[in-house]
Order: structure tokens, then sequence, then C-alpha cells
């Protein structure tokens, strides 16, 4: 079913494509001298979320926090346990023998779940869902005890010294693992009110702005940020999911990266986006951001293990078998062309994947729940 926001379906199709391509090492790179990928893209998807945030004090708040557990955490950790399963079999192939399997040390990993999120290399971008998790039961929770007096305006500033705060301790001090979780809510609750202003003021008003006009506004703006940084990834950050590698040496620099990223691209929809509206496979992307951003690494995978038959066969210049064997993050890049088949592999596999497992597994075992209507 496609969704009806059409304009924030694009935004989060753009949004995962930018988190496939970063991970490519920039098949397309679109824009990413301007604006790094790695300086709004998470920051957007907490927006986005933000946007369609409809709590208020009529919120059943455990009803609300069982719908994000069902739709969030409990993802995350069913395809927690499947990524350690499956790092562990492509390991195997990769090594040609029964490996161990560490089930200590796996389930010592899913800990991380309330740290970093990171369970295991192969699933690595998942350390968003439970941070998303806890962003949105805090932000609920907040605004239910104070929906009497609560100005998502003047709330906006508070979270935005509470996310500058984080980014200066973060460089500084670094966060011990204990605090991770709480630094990152910190660091992200703005972009979750930013979202919610977006939609009660800002849409409306900015539908009249001239979005080519503004665009260019926005590329002058971090073009100019440019002179004052060391080089134009000065704009971004490394790892949010261990608030490390702020690679600015201003604490309001990722702020202000995110704030110029998203408003650009939001703008860009606005502009160029209506021919999309109606596209089934920008549906079927925006649709599955989850399940992309959790299994593009493990296609990543796949199609190294294809490429590792070939080259036992055949024989592939330049492949690196050890690297292949040690590291769940090899390319192998005979020609950079080739990005774009892993990149394909990593963006598509996973829609693929979802799209098998409601055909064949979601629907069947759907209707032996269902009674036939003449039964009803």
């Amino acid at each position: 079913m496609a969704k009806e926001n059409k304009k924030f379906m694009i935004l989060s199709a753009i949004g995962i494509i930018m988190v496939v391509d970063s991970h490519t090492w920039g098949t397309f790179n679109i824009f990413a001298n301007f604006f790094p990928f790695n300086s709004f893209f998470m920051p957007m998807f907490v927006f986005i979320s933000g946007y369609f945030n409809k709590v208020d004090k009529n919120t059943n708040l455990l009803k609300y926090t069982k719908r994000k557990f069902m739709t969030l955490l409990l993802p995350y950790l069913v395809v927690s346990v499947l990524a350690l399963v499956i790092e562990w079999l492509i390991y195997c192939l990769k090594t040609e023998a029964l490996q161990p399997f560490l089930l200590e040390y796996k389930a010592r990993a899913m800990l991380n779940t309330f740290t970093s999120g990171e369970i295991s290399t192969i699933a690595l971008p998942m350390w968003f869902a439970p941070m998303l998790f806890a962003v949105q039961i805090v932000y609920a929770l907040m605004k239910k005890v104070l929906s009497n007096h609560w100005n998502s305006k003047i709330a906006l500033v508070p979270f935005i010294a509470m996310n500058i705060f984080v980014v200066w301790y973060a460089r500084k001090y670094g966060v011990p693992d204990h605090l991770l979780l709480l630094f990152k809510v910190m660091f992200f609750l703005p972009f979750l009110e930013m979202g919610v202003l977006y939609r009660e003021v800002l849409e409306e008003k900015l539908k009249k702005a001239n979005h080519l006009l503004l665009m260019t506004i926005l590329l002058l703006i971090n073009t100019a940020r440019v002179f004052f940084m060391p080089n134009e990834y000065d704009l971004a950050f490394d790892s949010l999911a261990t608030l490390t590698e702020f690679t600015s040496p201003y604490p309001v620099t990722p702020m202000i990266s995110a704030i110029v990223g998203m408003l650009f691209w939001l703008e860009a929809v606005d502009l160029i986006g209506k021919p999309f509206f109606n596209s089934r496979v920008v549906n079927a992307i925006s649709e599955n951001t989850f399940y992309i951003m959790s299994f593009h690494v493990i296609f990543f995978n796949i199609l190294n293990c294809i490429l590792f038959g070939i080259d036992k066969a055949f024989g592939l210049p330049y492949f690196d078998v050890v690297t292949f064997q040690d590291s769940n993050w090899y390319r192998w890049e005979y020609v950079s062309q080739f990005r774009l088949v892993y990149f394909l592999f990593g963006l598509l596999g996973p829609v693929g994947l979802m799209k098998l497992y409601e055909r064949f597994v979601k629907k069947p075992v759907a209707k032996l729940f269902t009674k036939p209507a003449a039964q009803k």
C-alpha cells in the first residue's frame, strides 16, 4: 500500500539510499561534498519520526510504549539474533570450515542494545533502532507530564542546548558505555521536536517559498562554512552509535550541519519530488527502510561470497581473500563502477527479501488465524 504522505515517502527513501550509498564508499555521492551524508541523514530519520509524532496529553503511555516496542525494539532484537546466526554462517562459508559459534560471547553482545546498539558488524547500522525507541518514549513521557505547559518552540531551546553539550562532552571526555543511550537521547531529541514544529508551523509557510532560491542559499551556507573547516567532511560526524569521531572542532557544527542538510533535501523534494509520488520502487524502498538499514551489509557479504566462489573457480583480479575473510566491510573494487552492484544488492536485496516474506510467510500465516466471513 502506497504511503499517503508522498513528500515524506520520498524523503525517507532518500535517507536510506544515502545510508547504503555511504557504505559503498559513495557510489553516487549526491551533493555529498556540500552536505556530507553523515552530517544529517541519521538526524533526518528522527526528524521524519517527529513529523508523524502525535503524542499529547490524551496519549495512553502504556499502549504507546507497547506499540513502539512492537514496531521498533522487538524487530531489532529478532533481526539482531538472526544477524548473529547469519554472520556465523557466512564466516563458516568464508573460511570453508565449521567455526565455533561462541554463544556466550554473542549473548553478551546483545547487552549492547542498551549502550551502543551495535550487536554485530554485519548489522551494525541497526544501532539506530533502540536509540529511536528511547527518544520517542522519553519525548512522550516529557510531553505527557508537561502537557498543560508544553510549547514546542520553547522546548526546542533546551533540547538544542543538550545536543551541543553532548558534542562538547563527547569530544572532551568521551562518553562511557553506561551513559551512551542517555547521551544519544539528549543528542537526538531536538530533531524529533523539529519534526513536530515543521508539521505544525513551517510546512505551510515553506510552501510559498522559492524552493530553488532557498536550496541555493543553503548550498552557499555550507560552501562558506567549508572555508572555516580543515576540509568539507568536518561538517560531519562519523560514529553516532558510540558518540565518537566528531570531525568538527566546534560543538555547534553537528546541529547546524544537520539542520542545513535536512532543510536542503526537504526543499529538493518540494521542488522535484512530484514525478516520484506514484513510483512503486520509491514506495517499496520507503516502506522497508528499517529492513534495508538492517540487512544491507548482510547483502554486501552475500555478494562477496558469490565473488569468492567465482574467484575460486575462475580467479578474480585483486580479490583479497584474507581481507574478505577477516572483515564484513570488504568491498572488491577491480573497477570503481562495481560499487553500483554492491549498492543495488544492499538496497534492493532487503526489499526483495521482505516482498518474499510477505507473500510466502506473513500472508499464509495470517490466513491460518483469520476465520472465513461465513464462520464469523
